[in-house]
């Protein structure tokens, strides 16, 4: 572990907002994400409020000695953990919550950027609104040299807000796919993931269901974060379903009616039917036996193994009026 550094002032600290930054061997875009928020900090005036705490999984680039060069000159508090073997992602994910100590949480990828705009109107929210547990961003993918590379997520609108309950969970959990620019009422959120014995991939569609299920969500379509796009193989794959069972476990956790589970699935896949969709490229033989993984996976309610046929026949529908 390096001690925490930057130029601030202890005594006056507001401690608002932890920004967590898992990483591995991404230390030229880790230092590129360090001072664009630094940059932003210090434009927002919000040093006293805002740490960086970033979480190194035995890196075998320069990432290190890059941030121990880098953390002197900056304005904003950066508290870095070095791991000496690489405890796996969710793993990297979880521990740099633990050592978040601050009422708000966000998650960030170490290639993924977010802007002053952003960060503005979030820091607004959690100084307003008491009632706050999360706040789920838009996205928009790029290139690494930051060309935007295909449309956001979704459409730019207003600002939108979910009271307490299952409306809420239908609406956002699916949007836990992608982490960078997720804010959390931190309190009780490891407890929570503990206490229903969550084990997948996608923990963060577990903590956006958890979230809205007990508090009020924020949704904010503008000013989406840019979500780098990898040149090369991911450190992990989607396997033969897409990492669907993995997606599902989040929802079969979850304390809602069995019903409501299977809409949670079917929803999940409308909104992300990419996951089945990537396997055409490979053939209609490895396409249909992906469906059949995904149909018949572990986490699947039997109501969504029914459903495969009707998801098809929507599927369609929404390409076609795409």
């Amino acid at each position: 572990m390096q001690a925490p550094s930057g130029n601030h002032s202890v005594n006056n600290r507001v401690h608002m907002l932890n920004i967590l930054i898992p990483t591995y061997n991404r230390a030229e875009f880790l230092i590129k994400n360090i001072e664009i928020l630094n940059d932003i900090v210090t434009r927002g005036g919000w040093e006293n409020e805002i740490d960086l705490i970033i979480s190194d999984n035995a890196s075998t680039d320069t990432t290190i000695e890059d941030l121990k060069a880098v953390q002197a000159r900056m304005n904003l508090r950066i508290t870095v953990y070095e791991h000496e073997t690489n405890k796996g992602g969710v793993a990297n994910c979880l521990f740099v919550l633990e050592k978040s100590t601050a009422k708000y949480m966000m998650y960030l990828g170490d290639d993924d950027y977010i802007s002053y705009e952003y960060l503005s109107e979030c820091m607004s929210i959690m100084h307003r609104d008491a009632a706050l547990t999360a706040i789920v961003p838009n996205y928009v993918p790029v290139s690494v040299d930051g060309d935007i590379v295909a449309n956001s997520r979704q459409q730019i609108g207003p600002t939108l807000t979910f009271a307490a309950g299952y409306d809420s969970v239908l609406e956002n959990a699916w949007k836990g796919h992608q982490l960078s620019g997720l804010v959390f009422h931190r309190e009780n959120l490891l407890r929570e993931y503990d206490k229903y014995k969550v084990s997948n991939m996608y923990l963060f569609i577990f903590f956006v269901a958890i979230s809205a299920w007990t508090g009020k969500v924020y949704a904010i379509s503008q000013n989406p974060v840019l979500v780098t796009q990898p040149v090369k193989k991911k450190d992990w794959g989607y396997g033969h379903d897409g990492l669907v069972n993995d997606a599902f476990d989040n929802f079969k956790k979850l304390p809602v009616t069995y019903l409501q589970r299977f809409q949670l699935e079917f929803n999940f896949m409308l909104h992300q039917y990419w996951r089945f969709m990537m396997y055409k490229a490979h053939g209609n033989k490895v396409f249909f036996k992906a469906l059949k993984n995904i149909a018949f996976c572990p986490n699947a309610t039997a109501l969504f193994t029914l459903s495969v046929p009707a998801l098809l026949v929507a599927t369609k529908l929404k390409l076609i009026l795409k």
